[in-house]
Order: structure tokens, then sequence, then C-alpha cells
């Protein structure tokens, strides 16, 4: 295990490539009470590593970090769709286990919503599934209290044509809640996505 860990190590670092599988975008839905609006294109973050992919460090032979396409020929970004022609394993079933057994980094993304908030986050993982770095975007439900009080206004008007006017003041009512729901939005994956590679530093 420890020399099949080490050729792979020596494998990644002579490489003209670095390769990298982003998972479909999972959503965990643990609402009780709320219906919360979180329908997303499962392969966006695929589509948004591919865009940022060329945009993180690695740590070079002198121990400093550079651009990666100073080190690197090019960065390759796969999905379901593409990675099949690549890699042999089935990736649906176990995307985590294929990328450790296969020696590339691996990207997922799980959208958590419960009823008072909603947290996108992405994760890299390098070939020995130790975590690289993550990115993180969250929205939280609003909640305005509208106040209600009883308000009276009375208007006299007397004999020679004053007028006087009394506001009478009820008591206070319990204030109204309103909510202002939180839902899933492209701009969340969109900050997760850019956190993500734009911090990443790769140590190989």
């Amino acid at each position: 295990m420890i020399v099949s860990s080490l050729l792979l190590m020596l494998g990644l670092a002579s490489a003209e490539t670095l390769d990298f599988y982003v998972a479909p975008i999972r959503v965990l839905d643990r609402t009780n009470t709320q219906v919360i609006e979180q329908v997303i294109d499962g392969e966006f973050a695929f589509t948004l590593s591919s865009a940022f992919s060329t945009s993180f460090k690695v740590r070079n032979s002198r121990g400093t970090y550079t651009p990666v396409l100073m080190e690197f020929e090019d960065v390759r970004v796969f999905n379901n769709k593409t990675i099949k022609y690549h890699y042999d394993c089935d990736y649906r079933l176990d995307p985590m286990k294929c990328s450790f057994n296969n020696g590339h980094f691996f990207v997922e993304t799980v959208v958590t919503v419960d009823d008072n908030q909603l947290t996108v986050r992405m994760t890299m993982y390098d070939p020995q599934l130790q975590v690289v770095n993550s990115g993180l975007s969250t929205e939280e439900m609003v909640v305005n209290w509208i106040k209600q009080q009883e308000v009276t206004n009375v208007q006299n008007t007397a004999r020679d044509g004053s007028k006087t006017e009394v506001t009478h003041t009820g008591l206070e009512k319990h204030p109204l809640k309103w909510e202002i729901p939180h839902h899933l939005l492209e701009k969340h994956i969109r900050e997760a996505a850019a956190e993500l590679w734009l911090g990443a530093k790769i140590r190989l």
C-alpha cells in the first residue's frame, strides 16, 4: 500500500496534466415545515469548475506556490458523461472510491436546506482523499415583525366651525410575522466554486 501510494504521488509529480472529477450536486432536504425552492442544474458545479480550473496554485520544487499552468501543461475536468472515456470505474455508484482508485482529484458539492438556512459547500479532495480546500455560501430566511397597534382618530366640529381632532391609541396587538424564505440560486454555487478554486493550494 505504501509502495503504491508512493508510485501514485510520483506519477502525479511527473504528469503533464492534473485531472479532476466533479460530482453532480447533491441536495439534502432537512426542512420540516417550510417549502423551500431548491431546484438547480446538477451539472452546474462542473460547468463552473471548468471555468475556474486553472485559477488554483501548486507548490513547485522551490517550495513556493505558483499558478498551475506554470507547472503543468493542462488541467482536465470531468463529469459523469466524460469520465468514462478516460477512467474505468462506475463513478455514478461511488465517485470517491473511483477517484481514489484512479489517482485523481475529487470535487463534491452538497446543498443542505432546512427551515431556516441554506448552505452550499464545495470540497476538493486530493488523490489520497485529503481535503485541499473548500468553498461555502449560505443564505438565511429573513423574518420581519410588523408592529400592530389600534389607533383611532376622532374629529369634532364645533358650532363656530372650529375643528378638534382626538387620537386614541389602543392596546398593542401581537405583531405580524412576515417571513421571506431563502431559496437556492445559481449565485450560491458560483460563490462556493470561486472560493474553492481561487483559494486552492495543492501540494504534490
